[in-house]
This record gives structure tokens, sequence and C-alpha cells, in this order.
């Protein structure tokens, strides 16, 4: 029953993801018919050939060979016509399988951008890179490319071919059925021993996938840390167990496919022995025998082509499932039904004095750490604040939070007056701008990596928002100026650089609220003053969150507020924390030292 609903499951979910290219394959298929039609056709002009033409005494010796090279030249057509029919069946399974890896994999992707952090924190990019265009992928286009020309042209050829055997002898037919019958027996035995070793495969590659991307992420630390020999040795062995592996694999696939084959191949010597006490004994003719035996033989291909697919049809459900395990996953922060417009609901808001976000009793913790255990906070608009605390304090949690990067395990978050899960997950984060301590740079140019917020900005909006992030200057003295290729992950500009950009890319979003996640932490002092400058005059006009190494960064801010273990155990402005005795104080005696 198991092995039913896998079946089905199997069937349902390429049903589903073949929307849109069901008609290019239902003609492949249709196609593929008629080819095996053709197929199936010339083993029985075969016999008109020998028992019309060349053994046929009747005839005159020159109306044998006209006869012959007629029943020649209907073959040569009925090779042509099977030639076309595949060629145009052949170009309509390439767009439909094509058209089923594309949705596959976009819809995979897709999914895969809604999942929240905790699926991304359990899962390498890595890995999800090898399930789009890895194995997985690899093993459902040869499956499909197969069954959907294969599987009908070899079925219709099987079906007219053993048809005509039955017209020419009983007996031949019966010894051909018990072989093929015994050969198919051992080839279904032996998939589902495949397609576990095919499952072990697919795991062991994502493995080695997860760890290679994580070694070339850090391939900075692993030259600072020496540890080159280390890492080659874990490597080694993910490559070996994958090496065994794959050879296990491959060489279970062959050793079962021998089997079957040996079977038909034992068949075909039985049907020759039969063949031969019929034409000596039971009148059957030498066409009529040579014609059994074409058609056997297609039949032999036919079953072994069949065989064949039946094996790859275990890798295919094997790298479905892998992949399904991924589209089944659901989010922790499910976008919800209905969506508040918050522009609509800042106005409101500001109307009855409400803050611009507010953290009600939140709890929240990452799997085997609680961060916070009913966490009560607010914070005015148009106003600036400051986050400070030692390392684990929740600080950098407060952002991920509010940006539903993680989902909260009680409480709740509320911005413009209003549950932030009544958002719509792209509306709220469009409203918040943030810049983290290491914004990503894309490998593009440099304007481009601004504009990522705001595609269609005006060129004078995104002049303004580099003006403001004091862009231009740094940016003046590159020989392509803002349309300079930076490398993969901004290989090439200095950590404020990189900073700078982050901040022209938050402002040109227009968001609401800007959060500078640590943003000066790593940063020379030009650089820091630099990005000061730029936050300083972007309090002016925003909701400004300020997650401060430095405390220097946040001088000017209207609130500070002091997190310890989760908790908010001091808040002021700079001036009452530096000479009130606390936390504070001692973190800025420690910057002090």
């Amino acid at each position: 029953m198991k092995n039913k609903k896998s079946k089905q499951h199997f069937w349902k979910t390429i049903w589903d993801y073949a929307e849109d290219c069901r008609k290019n394959l239902f003609i492949a298929m249709i196609f593929a018919l008629t080819v095996g039609t053709c197929l199936a056709i010339k083993p029985i002009l075969i016999k008109y050939i020998i028992d019309n033409g060349i053994t046929n005494t009747a005839l005159s010796d020159i109306d044998r060979l006209k006869t012959s090279a007629f029943y020649c030249l209907l073959y040569i057509l009925t090779q042509i016509l099977q030639m076309s029919l595949w060629g145009v069946g052949y170009r309509n399974m390439l767009v439909g399988i094509e058209g089923f890896l594309f949705k596959l994999r976009s819809l995979f992707f897709e999914h895969i951008q809604t999942l929240c952090m905790r699926f991304h924190d359990k899962n390498s990019s890595g890995e999800l890179f090898n399930y789009i265009f890895g194995s997985p992928m690899s093993n459902l286009k040869n499956f499909l490319n197969q069954f959907s020309m294969q599987v009908p042209t070899q079925v219709i050829s099987m079906v007219i071919s053993v048809s005509a055997m039955l017209t020419y002898d009983w007996l031949l037919t019966v010894v051909m059925v018990v072989s093929l019958t015994l050969a198919m027996f051992l080839n279904f035995h032996s998939r589902k021993k495949i397609r576990r070793l095919s499952g072990d495969l697919l795991k062991c590659e994502s493995e080695a996938s997860k760890f290679t991307d994580d070694v070339l992420h850090g391939n900075s630390a692993v030259k600072m840390y020496a540890i080159e020999d280390e890492i080659n040795t874990s490597f080694k062995e993910r490559l070996s167990d994958l090496k065994t592996k794959g050879i296990t694999l491959s060489f279970t696939q062959w050793l079962e496919s021998t089997k079957p084959e040996f079977v038909q191949h034992a068949g075909i010597m039985l049907v020759y022995l039969v063949g031969a006490f019929s034409c000596i004994y039971r009148g059957l003719t030498i066409g009529e025998l040579t014609a059994f035996v074409s058609s056997m033989t297609n039949i032999m291909n036919a079953l072994n082509a069949i065989f064949t697919i039946n094996l790859m049809r275990s890798n295919a459900e094997a790298s479905l499932d892998r992949i399904n395990s991924v589209m089944t996953e659901e989010s922790q922060t499910p976008e919800n039904a209905a969506y508040y417009n918050p522009k609509q609901k800042r106005e409101s808001a500001i109307r009855i004095n409400a803050p611009c976000i507010e953290f009600k009793d939140v709890v929240f913790g990452y799997d085997d750490r609680k961060v916070f255990d009913g966490l009560n906070c607010k914070f005015e608009y148009n106003k600036s604040y400051g986050i400070v605390g030692s390392s684990g304090s929740g600080k950098s949690t407060i952002t991920k939070l509010l940006m539903r990067l993680y989902e909260i395990n009680d409480g709740e978050i509320l911005m413009h007056n209003c549950n932030i899960k009544r958002f719509s997950l792209h509306d709220l984060r469009k409203s918040i701008g943030i810049v983290p301590q290491d914004p990503f740079i894309f490998q593009m140019s440099i304007i481009n990596n601004i504009r990522i917020t705001a595609p269609d900005a005006p060129m004078q909006e995104i002049m303004r928002a580099m003006e403001i992030a004091r862009v231009h200057e740094f940016v003046n003295d590159l020989k392509m100026g803002w349309n300079t290729i930076v490398g993969d992950g901004g290989f090439g500009l200095s950590g404020g650089q990189k900073q700078r950009i982050a901040i022209a890319r938050a402002i040109l979003g227009k968001p609401e609220i800007l959060v500078f996640d640590e943003a000066t932490s790593a940063l020379d002092n030009v650089s820091e003053r630099h990005i000061k400058n730029a936050i300083d005059e972007l309090m002016e006009s925003h909701t400004v969150i300020i997650i401060a190494h430095r405390l220097t960064t946040i001088e000017n801010v209207d609130e500070i507020l002091v997190f310890d273990k989760g908790e908010i155990v001091q808040r002021g402005n700079y001036d009452s924390l530096s000479h009130e005795d606390g936390l504070f104080k001692d973190m800025l005696m420690g910057t002090n030292d």
C-alpha cells in the first residue's frame, strides 16, 4: 500500500509541476506512439521481403526482385517517416521538459525566499544550490526525457509486434512471453535496491555541497587560522564517501541490469531453437522466423529501455522526495490573509499619538537559547534611539524580530499601533531600511547595488541618496565611477565604503524607519566620521534605531536603551547615563581605557 501511495504521489507531483507544459509533453508522446508504430512495422516488411520476394518460387526471378525492391522502398520510407516524426516529438519533449524544470526551479527558489531564518540557519546555500542545479534536477530531467519519448514508442511497438508474432507461431510467442516475464520480475525486484542507494548518494552529495559552500565562504578564516590541511582532509573524507557511494550505485545498477539481460539472451537462443524445430517440422517459413526474431529484438530493446527508465525512476523519485522535503517546509513567519496598508496605519497612529514601534511582553528564543522573556519597549516617531549592551544581550535580535526574520514565541510587536503580522512581509520590510554591520554587496556596479531597493527610482533620487550617504567622496576617485563593478561580496571595497553604499541603498527605498546594526563597529576613525555624519542627517527626518558597539556613534540620539541578558537595565540620554552608575558607564569607561 505504501509503494502504491508513493507512486501516486510521484506522478501527481510531476503532473502539478508540469501544468504549463503538459501540451508539449502530450504532443511528444503522441508522436512517440507513431514512431513506435513505424518501428513495429519494419519487421513485418522484412517478412514480406523474404516470403513474398526472395523465397517466393511462384514468381519469376525479375518479379521476385521487383517485389523485394518494392518492400525495401517501403522500409526506407517508413524509416524516413519514423525519423521525421521523432524529430517533431523530440522538439516538443525538450520544450516540455525544460518548461517543467523552469517551473520547478522557479517555485523552489521562490519558496525558499519565503522561509524564515530558522530554515536558512539549518540549510546552507550550497545545499540549496545543489537542489536547483545539481543531481536532483538532473535525475528528474533524465527520467522525463526517457519516459516521455521512449515509453510510448516502445509500448506501442511491443503491442503491435506481439500481435504480429501471434499470427506467426503461438509456440514461439509462449517461449518469448515466459522469458520476458522472468526478466520483468528481476527488474522490478532491483528497483527498490537502486532507489535506496540513490537516496544515500543524494544525501552524501548534499552534505558535501554544504561543507564545500561553507569552506568557500569562509576561505579567509581558513587562511587566517592556517587550517588548510585539516580542511583538505575533511573535504577528502567527504569526497571519498561520495566516490564510494557513487561506485556502489553505478556498479549495482549494472549488476542488476545484467540479470534480465542474461534472461533475454537465453530467451532469444531458446526462440531460435524452437524456431528451427518449427521450420523443420511445423511449416514455419524463414520469413516468419526472421520477422519473429526481428520483432522479438524490438521487444527486447523496448524492455531494456523500459527497465532502464524504471531504474531511472528510482533516482527521480529519490530526487523528488528531497525537493519536496523543502517545498513542503512551512515558514514560521506565514503571511496573513488580510493586510493593512502601513502608510494608512502610520497616519492613524500619529493622530492618536501612538508609538511608531512597540514591543509588548515579547518572548523569544533561538533553538537552544532564550533571549527575551517579556520584553517591553517603545520607539516614538521621528526620534532616534541607541541600543547598547554586551554580546548576546539581544541587541541585534530586536531588528530580526521587527522585520519578522524570526517569529516571536509569545507577546506581540506593534508598528503604527498594529501587529506587524497584519502587514505583508514585503510592506513590512520595505518600511524598514537596515544597514547591517557587514552589508552584502552584489557582484554588479556600485549604482546598481544602490538601486536594488528601488529599481525604477529617477537618477535625481539616486544622486540624493548617494550624497547623504557620502558615496561621492570615494566613488568619484574610481576610474569607472559609480559604474565600477565590485567583486563578489564587495571585494575591492573597504568596510566604510560598503557601509556607505548600504546607507544609500536604505535611503533610496524611502523607509519610514532606519536601523543601523553596529554600522561603525569595524571602521577606522575617518570612515566612522563619514557614517556618523550621514546618520546625524537622517535622524532629523526618520525614526532611527542605532545598535551600537562604539558609544560615540550614539552621542546625539534622543534616548539610549541598555540591554543586559535580554532585559533593558538602563535608559536615558548619553549625558545622563554617562554620569549614572551602571552598565553603560562601565562600557563607557571600558572604551576610554
